[in-house]
């Protein structure tokens, strides 16, 4: 009997050492693709590089074992936000609220596996940017609509007309301000990726390139232009010392040393532009309806998001304007 006992832990110690292998051995190839699929290794918040990108790498292999496009999980995020949302804006039980947090939560997974399929599967479109700044824009506006929901029968807001119009104004405003803030760091995040040559995973593009494209273009093609280019020229006029810099390097390069400069910089406010994007905004959000201070959502992205968006906004357009003598054509290695 004692030996049989010793060949049965003989057995399970092995059978519990093979999954540890396996488990390792299965992290280490999740890790590879995790890898493989990111933009930039030091642009990316800590919670999505050491949890999100996980979770959504689970779902980019199943959805590219399906053949499912980026773009239509990109409609996935965004209808899974949009009834998240939704099921927030009814506060008719805890229970949908946690339900509704979770399809919030599935939506920034699939946020994330949106870009990593098309990564891997090296199917990049410019329709597809748009797209995902058209779903989080989606979410987000049902997120904030929610909360105004919330807030329209309460103490502070029941009973007044004019109340209610002070709510939805607030509730405009937030919106309005989430626009300017999330395009922010898109557009320094491309930018810091195209000062240090990742064309891996560098999307900046310039609006009057895209003009010049559609001229050529006809039919959807000139309309999506036509939209593309809208999109990026908002993104270039809340940063007109950048568009300057950015035009000196299209004139003369860009050297190494202007590269180095801005990296040295833009690495440090590269960790600030993070503050701005999904989970910051999102978790605080949820913290607030869970504790049924809706009015804190909204005032968090106009008191804490928004002066932080200032800030990012005033450092990296002082950091083109003393960039700008660096560029010239006599020091400049071509682009």
């Amino acid at each position: 009997m004692p030996s049989k006992i010793k060949d049965n832990l003989y057995h399970a110690t092995q059978t519990v050492k093979g999954n540890l292998q396996n488990a390792r051995e299965n992290f280490q190839a999740t890790r590879a693709d995790v890898l493989a699929a990111r933009k930039c290794e030091n642009i990316n918040d800590p919670v999505d590089t050491h949890f999100v990108d996980y979770v959504g790498m689970f779902w980019a292999k199943i959805f590219i074992a399906l053949h499912i496009i980026p773009n239509v999980v990109t409609l996935l995020s965004g209808l899974s936000g949009v009834a998240g949302g939704v099921l927030l804006a009814l506060n008719r039980s805890l229970g949908l609220d946690i339900l509704g947090a979770v399809l919030v939560f599935l939506s920034a997974v699939f946020d994330a596996s949106d870009g990593q399929v098309a990564r891997l599967t090296r199917h990049f479109s410019r329709l597809g940017r748009m797209l995902d700044g058209a779903a989080d824009a989606s979410v987000y506006f049902t997120l904030y609509t929610a909360c105004v929901c919330r807030l329209w029968n309460t103490r502070l807001f029941a009973g007044s007309d004019l109340r209610h119009g002070i709510l939805i104004g607030l509730g405009l405003l937030t919106f309005l301000l989430y626009v300017a803030q999330c395009q922010l760091p898109d557009y320094f995040k491309n930018l810091h990726m195209y000062m240090i040559d990742n064309s891996h995973g560098n999307e900046l593009s310039r609006a009057k390139h895209i003009r010049a494209e559609r001229a050529t273009a006809t039919g959807f093609s000139r309309f999506s232009l036509f939209c593309y280019a809208f999109y990026t020229g908002a993104q270039e006029r809340r940063a007109p010392q950048t568009q300057k810099l950015l035009d000196a390097i299209e004139l003369h390069g860009k050297s190494d040393a202007l590269c180095d400069a801005f990296y040295a910089e833009s690495r440090k406010l590269v960790k600030l532009t993070n503050l701005l994007t999904f989970n910051l905004r999102t978790a605080a959000l949820l913290l607030f309806v869970f504790l049924h201070w809706e009015l804190g959502a909204l005032l968090f992205v106009i008191l804490v998001l928004e002066p932080i968006r200032l800030v990012l906004l005033h450092r990296y357009e002082r950091l083109s304007r003393e960039l700008l003598p660096m560029v010239s054509a006599e020091s400049a290695v071509p682009v």
